[in-house]
């Protein structure tokens, strides 16, 4: 009986195989583009005069893309732009009705390859205003809002 019993556990041994498969392992890291602070453009207090000055003004953005992420800067006329030209619009009752224009320029790349987290970059504009354009203006407050837009 011992001998049968032996012979079955070896038939049972020999007769079970082993299978095998390969599993991949996979990923994808997505592209993205996150804004870490803004500067807003402060023209501060403008005072009229016979001759008033031009000022200028900078804002910026800084920003990171993922690394080799190809992207693109737009920053749009604003909410109050009339035609193209960016407009500060006049918040109080004195000047409400009233808009003083502007110019922007970027002073950095609108155009990169993203270096990652890790290493944030910084986009500056350059924003001006005109005397002989606020000269007339009543006072109180002017007020503007502009997207700016990094994309992949």
């Amino acid at each position: 009986m011992r001998v049968r019993i032996g012979a079955a556990f070896l038939a049972l041994a020999f007769s079970a195989s082993a299978d095998q498969a390969s599993m991949d392992v996979g990923a994808e890291l997505v592209g993205t583009c996150k804004v870490n602070s803004v500067t807003p453009v402060d023209f501060g207090d403008l005072e009229q005069s016979a001759a008033s000055p031009d000022r200028v003004s900078l804002g910026s953005v800084v920003y990171w893309c993922s690394k080799g992420l190809r992207y693109t800067i737009k920053v749009d006329n604003g909410l109050h732009s009339n035609k193209g030209t960016r407009r500060m619009k006049g918040q109080a009752a004195t000047n409400s009705g009233e808009f003083l224009s502007y110019d922007l320029r970027p002073r950095g790349t609108e155009r990169d390859r993203g270096l990652g987290p890790q290493y944030p970059e910084l986009f500056e504009m350059e924003a001006e205003v005109k005397g002989r354009d606020y000269d007339p203006l009543s006072v109180g407050p002017l007020r503007d809002t502009l997207v700016v837009t990094i994309s992949p």
